[in-house]
Protein backbone atom coordinates (compact mmCIF):
# COMPACT_ATOMS: atom_id res chain seq x y z
CA UNK A 1 0.00 0.00 0.00
CA UNK A 2 2.86 2.39 0.78
CA UNK A 3 4.26 1.93 -2.72
CA UNK A 4 0.79 2.46 -4.20
CA UNK A 5 0.38 5.71 -2.29
CA UNK A 6 3.80 6.89 -3.39
CA UNK A 7 2.96 6.08 -7.01
CA UNK A 8 -0.39 7.83 -6.69
CA UNK A 9 1.38 10.91 -5.34
CA UNK A 10 3.74 10.85 -8.32
CA UNK A 11 0.77 10.62 -10.68
CA UNK A 12 -1.00 13.51 -8.98
CA UNK A 13 2.09 15.67 -8.90
CA UNK A 14 2.80 14.95 -12.54
CA UNK A 15 0.03 17.51 -12.93
CA UNK A 16 1.94 19.98 -10.73
CA UNK A 17 5.27 20.50 -12.51
CA UNK A 18 7.74 22.28 -10.26
CA UNK A 19 9.06 24.52 -13.00
CA UNK A 20 5.88 25.12 -14.92
CA UNK A 21 5.67 28.73 -13.89
CA UNK A 22 9.30 29.40 -14.78
CA UNK A 23 8.58 28.89 -18.46
CA UNK A 24 5.18 30.48 -18.06
CA UNK A 25 2.85 31.60 -20.77
CA UNK A 26 5.58 33.70 -22.36
CA UNK A 27 7.70 30.78 -23.53
CA UNK A 28 10.57 31.21 -21.08
CA UNK A 29 11.12 34.88 -21.80
CA UNK A 30 12.34 35.51 -18.27
CA UNK A 31 15.38 33.28 -18.45
CA UNK A 32 18.43 35.42 -17.93
CA UNK A 33 16.41 38.59 -17.70
CA UNK A 34 16.46 41.15 -14.93
CA UNK A 35 17.38 40.71 -11.31
CA UNK A 36 15.72 38.94 -8.46
CA UNK A 37 16.29 36.46 -5.66
CA UNK A 38 14.70 34.33 -3.00
CA UNK A 39 13.44 36.13 0.07
CA UNK A 40 12.90 33.88 3.11
CA UNK A 41 10.61 34.92 5.97
CA UNK A 42 9.98 32.12 8.44
CA UNK A 43 8.16 29.32 6.63
CA UNK A 44 7.54 31.34 3.46
CA UNK A 45 9.90 31.71 0.51
CA UNK A 46 9.39 34.06 -2.41
CA UNK A 47 11.24 34.78 -5.62
CA UNK A 48 10.75 37.64 -8.05
CA UNK A 49 12.41 38.39 -11.37
CA UNK A 50 11.89 40.70 -14.31
CA UNK A 51 12.38 40.21 -18.00
CA UNK A 52 12.56 42.35 -21.12
CA UNK A 53 9.72 44.72 -22.06
CA UNK A 54 8.43 44.89 -18.51
CA UNK A 55 7.77 41.21 -18.01
CA UNK A 56 7.68 39.82 -14.47
CA UNK A 57 7.71 36.45 -12.78
CA UNK A 58 6.89 35.83 -9.11
CA UNK A 59 6.79 32.62 -7.09
CA UNK A 60 5.94 32.11 -3.42
CA UNK A 61 6.09 28.86 -1.47
CA UNK A 62 4.67 28.33 2.02
CA UNK A 63 5.71 25.45 4.27
CA UNK A 64 2.59 24.47 6.23
CA UNK A 65 4.35 21.93 8.45
CA UNK A 66 2.40 19.12 6.77
CA UNK A 67 3.27 20.05 3.21
CA UNK A 68 3.38 23.16 1.09
CA UNK A 69 1.41 25.64 -1.02
CA UNK A 70 2.90 27.33 -4.04
CA UNK A 71 1.68 30.17 -6.27
CA UNK A 72 3.38 31.47 -9.40
CA UNK A 73 2.38 34.45 -11.54
CA UNK A 74 3.89 35.47 -14.87
CA UNK A 75 3.14 38.55 -16.94
CA UNK A 76 4.55 39.50 -20.30
CA UNK A 77 2.83 42.11 -22.40
CA UNK A 78 -0.73 40.85 -22.86
CA UNK A 79 0.10 37.37 -21.56
CA UNK A 80 -0.80 36.47 -17.98
CA UNK A 81 -0.55 33.15 -16.19
CA UNK A 82 -1.19 32.12 -12.58
CA UNK A 83 -0.68 28.62 -11.23
CA UNK A 84 -1.14 27.21 -7.74
CA UNK A 85 -0.42 23.84 -6.21
CA UNK A 86 0.00 22.17 -2.88
CA UNK A 87 -0.01 19.03 -0.80
CA UNK A 88 -1.04 18.14 2.76
CA UNK A 89 0.68 15.02 4.12
CA UNK A 90 -1.81 14.54 6.96
CA UNK A 91 -4.94 14.50 4.82
CA UNK A 92 -3.26 13.29 1.64
CA UNK A 93 -4.92 16.03 -0.40
CA UNK A 94 -3.08 17.48 -3.40
CA UNK A 95 -4.22 20.15 -5.83
CA UNK A 96 -3.11 22.15 -8.84
CA UNK A 97 -4.82 24.93 -10.77
CA UNK A 98 -3.84 27.14 -13.70
CA UNK A 99 -5.36 30.25 -15.23
CA UNK A 100 -3.90 31.86 -18.35
CA UNK A 101 -4.97 34.58 -20.76
CA UNK A 102 -3.60 36.33 -23.81
CA UNK A 103 -4.95 38.60 -26.56
CA UNK A 104 -5.88 35.39 -28.41
CA UNK A 105 -7.84 33.54 -25.72
CA UNK A 106 -7.96 32.16 -22.20
CA UNK A 107 -7.97 28.83 -20.40
CA UNK A 108 -8.47 27.52 -16.87
CA UNK A 109 -7.85 24.11 -15.34
CA UNK A 110 -7.87 22.51 -11.91
CA UNK A 111 -7.03 19.07 -10.55
CA UNK A 112 -7.35 17.65 -7.04
CA UNK A 113 -6.78 14.24 -5.55
CA UNK A 114 -6.06 12.24 -2.43
CA UNK A 115 -3.13 9.83 -2.25
CA UNK A 116 -4.76 7.73 0.49
CA UNK A 117 -8.18 7.16 -1.06
CA UNK A 118 -7.00 7.38 -4.67
CA UNK A 119 -9.90 9.65 -5.60
CA UNK A 120 -9.18 12.48 -8.04
CA UNK A 121 -11.10 14.97 -10.14
CA UNK A 122 -10.39 17.64 -12.74
CA UNK A 123 -12.11 20.38 -14.70
CA UNK A 124 -11.08 22.78 -17.43
CA UNK A 125 -12.38 25.41 -19.81
CA UNK A 126 -11.09 27.76 -22.46
CA UNK A 127 -12.05 30.00 -25.34
CA UNK A 128 -10.54 31.84 -28.29
CA UNK A 129 -11.62 33.19 -31.65
CA UNK A 130 -12.31 29.68 -32.92
CA UNK A 131 -14.70 28.63 -30.14
CA UNK A 132 -14.78 27.37 -26.58
CA UNK A 133 -14.58 24.14 -24.61
CA UNK A 134 -15.22 22.78 -21.12
CA UNK A 135 -14.53 19.40 -19.56
CA UNK A 136 -14.58 17.59 -16.23
CA UNK A 137 -14.02 14.12 -14.85
CA UNK A 138 -13.33 12.04 -11.77
CA UNK A 139 -12.05 8.61 -10.90
CA UNK A 140 -10.10 6.42 -8.53
CA UNK A 141 -6.47 5.56 -9.14
CA UNK A 142 -6.50 2.33 -7.13
CA UNK A 143 -9.75 1.00 -8.61
CA UNK A 144 -8.73 2.00 -12.16
CA UNK A 145 -12.05 3.73 -12.75
CA UNK A 146 -12.73 7.05 -14.48
CA UNK A 147 -15.65 9.00 -15.97
CA UNK A 148 -15.22 12.23 -17.85
CA UNK A 149 -17.11 14.38 -20.31
CA UNK A 150 -16.80 17.62 -22.19
CA UNK A 151 -18.28 19.95 -24.77
CA UNK A 152 -16.76 22.12 -27.47
CA UNK A 153 -18.46 24.86 -29.47
CA UNK A 154 -16.96 26.30 -32.63
CA UNK A 155 -17.23 29.81 -34.04
CA UNK A 156 -20.35 28.83 -36.03
CA UNK A 157 -22.23 27.79 -32.90
CA UNK A 158 -22.01 24.04 -33.49
CA UNK A 159 -21.61 22.11 -30.22
CA UNK A 160 -19.92 18.73 -29.89
CA UNK A 161 -20.09 16.43 -26.87
CA UNK A 162 -17.61 13.74 -25.91
CA UNK A 163 -16.99 11.36 -23.06
CA UNK A 164 -14.50 8.84 -21.70
CA UNK A 165 -15.00 6.09 -19.15
CA UNK A 166 -12.70 3.40 -17.77
CA UNK A 167 -13.40 0.36 -15.63
CA UNK A 168 -11.18 -2.64 -14.85
CA UNK A 169 -8.85 -1.99 -17.76
CA UNK A 170 -11.57 -1.27 -20.33
CA UNK A 171 -11.56 2.27 -21.73
CA UNK A 172 -14.44 3.72 -23.69
CA UNK A 173 -14.50 6.87 -25.80
CA UNK A 174 -17.60 8.29 -27.36
CA UNK A 175 -19.68 11.28 -28.28
CA UNK A 176 -22.80 12.36 -26.49
CA UNK A 177 -26.05 11.72 -28.26
CA UNK A 178 -27.98 14.97 -28.06
CA UNK A 179 -31.55 14.88 -26.80
CA UNK A 180 -33.35 16.81 -29.53
CA UNK A 181 -36.62 16.97 -27.63
CA UNK A 182 -35.93 19.42 -24.80
CA UNK A 183 -33.27 21.88 -25.94
CA UNK A 184 -32.97 24.94 -23.74
CA UNK A 185 -34.37 23.27 -20.65
CA UNK A 186 -32.57 22.06 -17.55
CA UNK A 187 -31.94 18.32 -17.62
CA UNK A 188 -33.56 18.06 -14.19
CA UNK A 189 -36.18 20.75 -14.57
CA UNK A 190 -38.89 18.07 -14.64
CA UNK A 191 -37.77 17.06 -11.13
CA UNK A 192 -37.98 20.51 -9.59
CA UNK A 193 -34.33 21.10 -10.52
CA UNK A 194 -33.11 18.35 -8.15
CA UNK A 195 -30.62 15.96 -9.74
CA UNK A 196 -30.84 12.25 -9.00
CA UNK A 197 -28.55 10.87 -6.30
CA UNK A 198 -27.86 7.11 -5.95
CA UNK A 199 -29.61 5.33 -3.09
CA UNK A 200 -27.98 2.25 -1.53
CA UNK A 201 -29.52 -1.22 -1.74
CA UNK A 202 -31.46 -0.47 -4.92
CA UNK A 203 -30.81 -1.91 -8.36
CA UNK A 204 -29.02 0.73 -10.39
CA UNK A 205 -29.02 2.94 -7.31
CA UNK A 206 -32.71 3.54 -7.94
CA UNK A 207 -32.09 5.30 -11.26
CA UNK A 208 -34.41 2.92 -13.09
CA UNK A 209 -36.89 2.65 -10.22
CA UNK A 210 -36.86 2.00 -6.49
CA UNK A 211 -36.65 -1.77 -6.22
CA UNK A 212 -34.25 -3.76 -4.09
CA UNK A 213 -31.05 -5.41 -5.29
CA UNK A 214 -31.24 -9.20 -5.64
CA UNK A 215 -34.94 -9.74 -5.10
CA UNK A 216 -35.76 -6.81 -7.42
CA UNK A 217 -39.08 -6.48 -5.58
CA UNK A 218 -41.78 -5.09 -7.80
CA UNK A 219 -39.63 -5.33 -10.93
CA UNK A 220 -40.17 -7.44 -14.03
CA UNK A 221 -37.15 -9.18 -15.57
CA UNK A 222 -36.45 -7.83 -19.05
CA UNK A 223 -33.91 -10.29 -20.42
CA UNK A 224 -30.16 -10.23 -19.88
CA UNK A 225 -27.05 -8.87 -21.56
CA UNK A 226 -23.33 -9.73 -21.37
CA UNK A 227 -21.01 -6.82 -20.54
CA UNK A 228 -17.26 -7.56 -20.48
CA UNK A 229 -18.02 -11.31 -20.36
CA UNK A 230 -20.32 -10.94 -17.34
CA UNK A 231 -24.07 -11.50 -17.73
CA UNK A 232 -26.42 -8.99 -16.11
CA UNK A 233 -30.17 -9.28 -15.71
CA UNK A 234 -32.20 -6.36 -16.95
CA UNK A 235 -35.44 -5.17 -15.35
CA UNK A 236 -38.39 -3.15 -16.49
CA UNK A 237 -37.89 0.60 -15.97
CA UNK A 238 -40.38 2.00 -13.47
CA UNK A 239 -42.65 4.93 -14.42
CA UNK A 240 -41.68 8.38 -13.07
CA UNK A 241 -38.09 7.23 -12.44
CA UNK A 242 -35.07 9.16 -13.79
CA UNK A 243 -34.51 6.24 -16.17
CA UNK A 244 -38.01 6.58 -17.54
CA UNK A 245 -37.41 10.30 -18.12
CA UNK A 246 -34.11 9.50 -19.90
CA UNK A 247 -35.90 7.14 -22.29
CA UNK A 248 -38.64 9.72 -22.87
CA UNK A 249 -36.04 12.39 -23.71
CA UNK A 250 -34.74 10.19 -26.52
CA UNK A 251 -38.17 8.78 -27.48
CA UNK A 252 -36.80 5.31 -26.74
CA UNK A 253 -39.01 2.33 -25.90
CA UNK A 254 -37.57 -0.29 -23.57
CA UNK A 255 -37.48 -3.85 -24.86
CA UNK A 256 -36.14 -7.11 -23.37
CA UNK A 257 -32.37 -7.49 -23.72
CA UNK A 258 -30.92 -10.39 -25.67
CA UNK A 259 -31.58 -9.97 -29.41
CA UNK A 260 -28.98 -8.16 -31.55
CA UNK A 261 -29.46 -4.69 -32.98
CA UNK A 262 -30.65 -2.99 -29.79
CA UNK A 263 -29.70 0.16 -27.90
CA UNK A 264 -27.88 -1.16 -24.80
CA UNK A 265 -27.47 1.38 -21.99
CA UNK A 266 -25.20 0.65 -19.03
CA UNK A 267 -26.36 2.62 -16.01
CA UNK A 268 -25.26 3.11 -12.39
CA UNK A 269 -23.87 0.13 -10.49
CA UNK A 270 -23.52 -1.88 -13.72
CA UNK A 271 -27.26 -1.92 -14.33
CA UNK A 272 -28.26 -2.49 -17.95
CA UNK A 273 -31.43 -1.82 -19.93
CA UNK A 274 -32.20 -2.20 -23.64
CA UNK A 275 -34.38 -0.26 -26.06
CA UNK A 276 -35.37 -0.27 -29.69
CA UNK A 277 -33.28 2.08 -31.86
CA UNK A 278 -34.93 5.09 -33.49
CA UNK A 279 -34.03 8.08 -35.64
CA UNK A 280 -32.21 9.80 -32.76
CA UNK A 281 -30.32 6.82 -31.30
CA UNK A 282 -28.76 4.07 -33.38
CA UNK A 283 -28.26 0.50 -32.18
CA UNK A 284 -25.10 0.09 -30.10
CA UNK A 285 -23.65 0.30 -26.62
CA UNK A 286 -24.02 3.42 -24.50
CA UNK A 287 -23.20 4.67 -21.02
CA UNK A 288 -25.12 7.48 -19.38
CA UNK A 289 -24.22 10.76 -17.71
CA UNK A 290 -26.60 11.21 -14.80
CA UNK A 291 -25.67 14.87 -14.24
CA UNK A 292 -26.84 15.91 -17.72
CA UNK A 293 -29.26 12.99 -18.22
CA UNK A 294 -27.64 12.13 -21.55
CA UNK A 295 -26.20 8.97 -23.09
CA UNK A 296 -22.70 8.50 -24.52
CA UNK A 297 -21.81 6.12 -27.34
CA UNK A 298 -19.06 3.61 -26.57
CA UNK A 299 -16.01 2.59 -28.53
CA UNK A 300 -13.38 0.40 -26.85
CA UNK A 301 -9.67 1.22 -26.83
Amino acid sequence: MKNQRLLALVVLFALIPAGAGARGFAGGGYRGGGGGGWDFHGDTASHASTGPYGGSHNTSVTNTGNGYNRTTTSNYGGYNRTSSGGYNASSGNAYHSTSASSPYGSRNSSTSGNVYSGNYSHSGSGSNGYGSYSNSGSGNYYNHTYNGSGTATNAWGQTYHYGTSANNGYVYHGGYVDTPYYHGYSAWGWNGGYAWYPAPYYWGGGFWGAFAIGAAAGAVAYGAVAVQNVTYTSYEVQPSSPGAQLLANYKLTQTPCGPPGLVVITGPNKSVICAKPNGAVAAGNYTLNTSSLTIVSQTTS
